[in-house]
C-alpha cells in the first residue's frame, strides 16, 4: 500500500508530459514536417519560428522547468533543513520528469533546426536527459530508509534476519522449510565477488523468475502442511528476503556504477548550463526578449 501513492505520482507525471509533448506536436506538425526552405512562407512562420512567439515561449518555459527540476531535487538532496519534506524518490522522479519535458519543449523551440551552439547545447542536454535514465534504472537497486539515506551491507543483513526471525515466531516455521524456501531463491551467483556483468545477469534473472519462485514456494509451504491463510503473507515476506539477498549481492558495486556515471552526467550538465547562457545572453543582447 506504501507503493501506491508513488505509483499514482508518477503515472500522473507521465500523463501530464505525454499530454504537454502530444498536444503541441499536433498543433504545430505540419510545420515541423515542411522543409526548411518552405517554412517561411507557411501561415503561422511567424508565431513558430524559433524567435516567434509561441516558439520563443517553448524555450523560456521548457529552461524555467529545467531549473525548477533541478533545483528542487538538489535542495532535497544536500540541505538538511528540507530532509523531512517528502521522500527523495519522489523528488528525484519530479527531477527526471521535469527535467524530460523541459527539453522536450527546448526541442519545439528549436523547431528541429539543431545547428550552430545551440544546436551544441542541445545535443549535450540530450546526453544528460539519457544518462539520466541510465541513472534511474541502477538508483533503484540502491535500498534506502524513508529520509533516503543509503543503507550499508550490516544494515540489509539484519534487516533479512529480522524478516527470517518473523516467518520463524509469526507462522512457526521449522528450519527444514527455512531452508527449502532459501534453497529456491538462491538460482544464480551468489558470490559476492562475481564481475558486475555476472551480478547483474542474477539480478535479470531473478526479476523475471518472480512468478515461477512465488509457485514454487507455495508448493513447498503446502508440501508442509502451511495454512493457506498464510501462505500469501509469507510469500511476500519471503520474496523481501530475496529482494534483500539482491541488492546486498550488487550494493558495491551499483555504488561503484554511480561513481562513473556522474563522471558523465554532471560534465554534460555543466556544459549545458553555460550553453545555455551563453545562448540566453546573446538572445537579450540581439532584442529577442519575447513578450517583454
Amino acid at each position: 500500500m506504501r507503493e501506491l501513492p508513488h505509483k499514482i505520482f508518477t503515472v500522473f507525471l507521465i500523463t501530464i508530459g505525454s499530454l504537454t509533448a502530444l498536444t503541441i506536436w499536433a498543433r504545430n506538425y505540419t510545420y515541423y514536417l515542411l522543409p526548411l526552405d518552405e517554412r517561411p512562407v507557411y501561415q503561422r512562420y511567424d508565431e513558430l519560428k524559433p524567435e516567434g512567439i509561441e516558439s520563443h515561449g517553448y524555450g523560456i518555459i521548457g529552461t524555467a522547468i529545467i531549473f525548477i527540476g533541478v533545483s528542487t531535487y538538489s535542495a532535497r538532496k544536500r540541505l538538511r533543513k528540507f530532509a523531512h519534506f517528502g521522500k527523495i524518490r519522489d523528488y528525484l522522479d519530479f527531477h527526471i520528469f521535469m527535467c524530460l519535458v523541459g527539453p522536450i519543449l527546448v526541442m519545439y523551440h528549436t523547431t528541429f533546426k539543431f545547428g550552430g551552439i545551440a544546436g551544441a547545447g542541445f545535443w549535450c542536454m540530450t546526453a544528460v536527459v539519457l544518462s539520466g535514465f541510465v541513472g534511474r534504472y541502477f538508483y533503484r537497486f540502491i535500498p534506502k530508509n524513508i529520509e533516503g539515506q543509503e543503507f550499508s551491507v550490516k544494515e540489509l543483513e539484519e534487516e533479512r534476519q529480522k524478516l527470517l526471525l518473523a516467518l520463524k515466531a509469526q507462522y512457526n516455521l521449522d528450519d527444514e522449510v527455512l531452508k527449502s524456501i532459501e534453497s529456491i531463491g538462491g538460482s544464480g551467483t551468489g558470490d559476492p565477488n562475481a564481475g558486475f556483468m555476472r551480478l547483474f545477469w542474477y539480478m535479470l534473472k531473478v526479476d523475471f523468475s518472480h512468478r515461477r519462485y512465488t509457485r514454487e514456494l507455495r508448493k513447498i509451504l503446502r508440501k508442509h502442511s502451511v495454512p493457506s491463510q498464510h501462505i500469501k503473507k509469507i510469500a511476500r515476506v519471503a520474496s523481501q528476503r530475496l529482494v534483500l539477498r539482491q541488492r546486498i549481492l550488487v550494493l558495491e558495486k551499483i555504488r561503484l556504477v554511480f561513481h562513473y556515471w556522474h563522471v558523465i552526467h554532471l560534465p554534460f550538465s555543466l556544459i549545458v548550463l553555460v550553453i545555455l547562457i551563453i545562448h540566453v545572453g546573446v538572445a537579450v543582447a540581439f532584442g529577442y526578449t519575447w513578450i517583454w
